[in-house]
This record gives structure tokens, sequence and C-alpha cells, in this order.
């Protein structure tokens, strides 16, 4: 069974994505997420040459966000009162990363 999935949303008239990650209870805080993620940029980056990649997350999901933020994504502001969480509604963190935090070679290799 999969760990989970990655994706980005291009909007190719402006070569920006939106991040989005699904991962399974059983594989959370185990360091998977934060690769997963840091390779989907690395890919977004350096071989589909987007300008931007952002995302949004529900501020206490905290877990989600130091590894978001290991994976090379920055916090770039907050929607209030915009999410539910355990049906309290709370902010949502608005993230985003660019090109220029993911210098040098791709880490990503055909097999």
């Amino acid at each position: 069974m999969p760990a989970g999935t990655t994706a980005v949303l291009i909007d190719h008239h402006t070569r920006v994505g939106e991040f989005v990650i699904q991962l399974a209870p059983q594989h959370r805080g185990h360091g998977i997420g934060t690769e997963a993620t840091h390779l989907t940029l690395d890919y977004a980056f350096h071989i589909t040459a987007l300008h931007c990649v952002h995302l949004s997350v529900l501020a206490p999901n905290l877990g989600a966000i130091r590894a978001y933020e290991h994976a090379g994504f920055r916090r770039i502001g907050e929607r209030r009162r915009s999410g539910l969480w355990l049906g309290r509604r709370v902010n949502d963190i608005l993230m985003d990363a660019v090109p220029e935090d993911f210098p040098g070679e791709s880490r990503i290799t055909a097999a």
C-alpha cells in the first residue's frame, strides 16, 4: 500500500502551481512527507520550470507546517478564520517556494 501522494496543480499560463499532499496516518511523523514534498518541489522547479509553488495549511497542523518548512516552503501570510479544525474556526497559513530556494542540480535522475 502506498504511503501517500503529492501533486502540483499547475496554472500553465502563469507557470505557478499549488502543492497538495495526502499521506496515510501511519506514515506521518517519519520524514516521508518532508522528503516527498522536497522531491516534488525539485521536480516543479528543475524539470517543470515553474516560477512559484504555493500551498495553504490550517494553523493547528504544526506537523505539516514543520514538514513544509523543512522541505523548502516559507510562510508568506495568513487568512484569518478561514478554516475548520475539529469543529472550530482557525487561520489558514499561506506558504510558497520559488526556484531560487532550490539552487544547483536536481536530485531527480532517470532510472
